[in-house]
Parts: structure tokens; C-alpha cells; sequence
């Protein structure tokens, strides 16, 4: 299999340079990276596998192996999110768990597991750390002297999720998600020159400015997780950066969730034409953990070596017949994030609140503001519209569902100066019709959807190629994912009017 590059951006035109950036000299970035920490001079003498084994930190806790850099240990705090990270990754299973299999009687002994993991990582200390650099093993477990019961507690539940006996899904392969933390921005843009100069292929995806903006790419099967955004201040130096923790404690633990979920996702049902349900998992699985999600979810794209990627037509829903290529998105603050109002509440009720405000102001205006076209009974319709606005707040759209399946190629994407702030809306309407899908999508009540939902994901991983979503909905369901409108019964418009009915 082709290596794959993955990557979650803060921003990236829609269709990515392919020649080099000479106004940064990543390739200078990586050559400092090799002479600094490893006195190499050529990345060939520096082996991926040898630096994640010797230079890092490391260990398989269930279905994450994760490493962090041994230089950034000693830093102020670093060991505590070591902790936090582990802690985190643990939780996650332990949700993933209750999401395919909750009350299954099978699941008490991986989840006892998981509390046998929790319980030995809340006691590592940084002391436990200060002889890590000269260890001649730094696996965590060898150096921090777990006993054998919580080596095989590990081992247990990676083998528990790396099979479908219970959970009816599972990796493709049996792969384990591999994380390379990057604690510091340098540290991150360190790793983008060193994965140019080991693989000069990689160097028109990586070695451009707005890799640099990224929060992670791949370096053959590890993701590398960036720990820190980008700086608001120009610093081509990369020696500052922003905090994940800025606005909110868990900052850096929702980014971590999110972007550790959708690639563990992709580990189980690879790319696929439903990727707006994973992003939404994996923003629902950082809401269970962390209680919110506030943390930037970025333009994504993945291709192969060398090749141009989309950056946002995966979050935008439907698609326009003529063809075409979407424009590149404005960058936006980060302390805008805080205020949008697509983001009130963080999360906290999965985007219920400010959806229904949307809803109920796009109702009002889309005679006015609306797109073209529209037929009566749409126009009539109280629940189908939601209010967008342009980045100054001075201008007003209203986009009109559906926004799920083939159905939503109806609608044409809104115009440039509206793209932006659409991105955000679907970002709360991905995550709010997940959850709505998890706790009301049978009519039967809560226990009676989960038990679907469960069967939908199943279902969603054991599909055959070329089945769309839209098929495996209307066998799990019975009913289609969406339609043209609210005549005839979906999901999508059932959440419509769910969401239309609430305070």
C-alpha cells in the first residue's frame, strides 16, 4: 500500500503548491533537526524507527502506541501531559468500548484492563523520567517498571479492539493507531525537514508555508501530532507558539481525542464517502472525554506522494454538478474561534443551541437571503434553512438542506465570502446529527437507537466497495439517510424537525 499522507490543517488552499516553498528553508530546519539532537549529518543516518526507539519515550497502551520526544521531558510540565495524553487514550477505548458494546457482559474484563492502565499512569511522576535519556530501553513500561499485570492489561485490551468478536469492528489488518508527539512548534516543523530530507518525494506536500500551520502528517504509518498551534506572531524561527490550552484547560486533550479518533477511524473504515460521520465521532468522542470541543478542526486532505489534495470538500456537503474547484479558505484568528457563534457552548450540548438559533433566524430570512431556485414547498418549510453569515458579519445567506447523502447535491455550495463560516455550521450540524442519530435516531427511545447506531457502524465497516452510505442507511434504518425535502421520511429530516421543536 502506497505511503499515505494525512493531514488536519488550520488552513490550506484547495489545491496544495507542489513546488517548494524557497522563502522557508525546511530543508535548513531538518539538517539543524539531524546536527542538533543526533549529531547526523544526513537523515539516512538517523532511521525513523531508530529515532522513535532510542530518541523517544514510547509505548503500546491498547490500540495507541504513542512516543514523545525524550528532549522535551525535562521541559516544565511536559511529563504531566505525557500523563494527561495516556490518561486520554485509555478513556477514549474505554468510550469506544460502550459505543459498539455497552452491557455486553464480554467488555468487563478490557475495561478492568483499562482501569489497570488508568491507575499505574497516575502515579508517573518526573522523577520517573530523569534517567530516560541514558536508559538503554525506553519502552514506558520497561522504564517506569510496570509489573506484569499491567503489561498484559495493555496487551489484552489492544487485542480486545484489534478484533471484532465483540465490537463487530475493528482496524483494517489489526493496525494500531502510532502517535509521535511534537510537544513544541519547532519541534513539529523539525520533523517536517527531517520527513523532507528522509524521503525527498514527501518535500512538495511538506516543505511549503503552510505545512508549517499544520497540526499533524504521516511519516510513513506514525501520525505526527503537533501539541501546540502555530504562533499569532510571525516567528520564522518557530521558537513560540500558541498554547492548545489558551481557551480552554482540555485544549490539548480535545485535539489530541479528535485527531487520535479520526485517524483510529480510518484505521477501521478507511476512506469513505460517510468521512463527515467519523469527523463527527471523533468530535462526540472528545466531547464524551474532555466534556467540549473547542479545539480548531482544520481543512483535511490525503493523498499520496506527491499529489494534489482537497482541502475542504469533505466538510462541505453536496457538491456542484457543474465541477469545479472550491477557493482557498481566509485565515481566520485563533481567538476568533472563541467567539463564533457556531461554537457557543463549546460543544457541551453537541451543537444543539446554536443550531437551533441558526434554524430559527434562516427560516426568517430566507425569502430575502436565500439562494436561488428554491421551490415553494422548501420555501415554506421552517426547518430546512439556517442563517450564515460573511466573515465581517455584515453580509447574510441562508443554506438550505438537505446536507446529507447524494440528496445534497442539490444544493450548491454558497458564495465565496459565505465558505468560511458554512464550514462552521456544518462542522455543529455534522456533530449534532451524530448525537441526535446516537440518542433519538429510532423512535423507539435512547437504549432502542444506540442499538441501531451500534448496528450502523458495523454495518458501515463491513460494506462492500462501491456501497454507499446511503444504502447501508436504508437497510440498517429503513428509511433513506436524506431527501429532497421533508415529503417521505429520513434521518436528516427527522433531526430537522427535532431540532425545530426544541427551546
Amino acid at each position: 500500500m502506497k505511503t499515505l499522507l494525512f493531514a488536519l490543517l488550520l488552513c490550506l488552499p484547495a489545491v496544495v503548491d507542489e513546488k517548494k516553498d524557497d522563502s522557508l528553508p525546511l530543508d535548513e530546519f531538518g539538517k539543524t533537526f539531524l546536527k542538533t539532537r543526533f549529531k547526523a549529518s544526513a537523515a539516512d543516518e538517523m532511521p525513523f524507527d531508530k529515532l522513535r526507539a532510542e530518541h523517544c519515550v514510547h509505548g503500546v497502551f491498547g490500540t495507541f502506541d504513542i512516543a514523545y520526544p525524550i528532549w522535551s521531558l525535562g521541559e516544565k510540565g511536559h511529563v504531566d501531559d505525557l500523563r494527561a495524553l495516556a490518561t486520554t487514550l485509555i478513556q477514549v477505548q474505554v468510550h469506544w468500548i460502550d459505543w459498539l458494546a455497552k452491557g455486553d457482559e464480554r467488555t468487563a474484563a478490557p475495561k478492568a484492563d483499562a482501569e489497570t492502565l488508568l491507575a499505574w499512569i497516575k502515579g508517573w511522576k518526573p522523577a520517573n523520567f530523569s534517567k530516560a535519556e541514558n536508559a538503554p530501553d525506553k519502552d514506558l513500561f520497561v522504564l517506569l517498571g510496570a509489573t506484569d499485570a499491567q503489561k498484559a492489561a495493555s496487551k489484552r485490551l489492544g487485542d480486545f479492539i484489534g478484533k471484532p468478536d465483540v465490537l463487530g469492528v475493528a482496524p483494517k489488518d489489526g493496525r494500531i493507531t502510532q502517535i509521535l508527539f511534537a510537544p513544541t512548534r519547532l519541534d513539529f516543523v523539525h520533523l517536517l525537514g527531517y520527513a523532507g530530507l528522509r524521503d525527498p518525494t514527501q518535500q512538495p506536500m511538506l516543505w511549503t508555508n503552510k505545512a508549517t500551520t499544520w497540526t499533524n502528517f504521516w511519516i510513513d504509518w506514525n501520525i505526527v501530532m503537533a501539541l501546540e498551534y502555530p504562533p499569532w506572531a510571525d516567528d520564522k524561527e518557530f521558537k513560540t507558539g500558541l498554547s492548545m490550552n489558551k481557551f480552554e484547560p482540555t485544549g490539548m486533550l480535545q485535539h489530541t481525542v479528535q485527531h487520535a479518533m479520526l485517524t483510529f477511524l480510518w484505521m477501521v473504515y478507511g476512506d469513505n464517502d460517510g468521512i463527515h460521520i467519523n469527523q463527527a465521532q471523533a468530535m462526540s468522542m472528545a466531547i464524551e472525554v474532555c466534556g467540549e470541543i473547542n479545539a480548531l478542526e482544520g481543512d483535511g486532505g490525503r493523498g499520496t506522494t506527491g499529489a494534489a489534495t482537497n482541502a475542504y470538500e469533505k466538510f462541505v456537503p453536496g457538491g456542484n454538478s457543474a465541477g469545479g474547484v472550491l477557493p482557498p479558505i481566509p485565515a481566520m484568528p485563533f481567538d476568533g474561534m472563541k467567539t463564533d457563534p457556531w461554537h457557543e457552548n463549546l460543544g457541551r450540548d453537541y451543537f444543539t443551541l446554536p443550531l437551533r438559533k441558526g434554524q430559527k433566524a434562516g427560516a426568517k430570512a430566507v425569502a430575502k437571503d436565500g439562494p436561488d431556485g428554491l421551490d415553494s414547498r422548501i420555501m415554506r418549510d421552517k426547518t430546512a434553512h439556517f442563517a450564515i453569515f460573511s466573515l465581517d458579519r455584515s453580509k447574510r445567506y441562508v443554506v438550505t438542506a438537505p446536507f446529507m447523502g447524494e440528496h445534497a447535491k442539490i444544493r450548491a455550495y454558497p458564495p465565496v465570502q459565505f465558505v468560511t463560516d458554512f464550514r462552521e455550521f456544518f462542522r455543529a450540524y455534522k456533530c449534532g446529527f451524530n448525537h441526535w442519530l446516537q440518542t433519538q435516531g429510532d423512535k423507539a427511545g435512547p437504549e432502542a437507537s444506540a442499538a441501531k447506531y451500534r448496528e450502523f457502524m458495523r454495518a458501515m465497516a463491513a460494506r462492500d466497495e462501491g456501497t454507499k452510505i446511503d444504502a447501508v442507511v436504508q437497510k440498517v434504518y429503513g428509511i433513506p439517510l436524506s431527501g429532497k425535502d421533508s415529503e417521505g421520511e429520513s434521518l436528516e429530516w427527522s433531526f430537522l424537525e427535532w431540532l425545530a421543536k426544541g427551546k
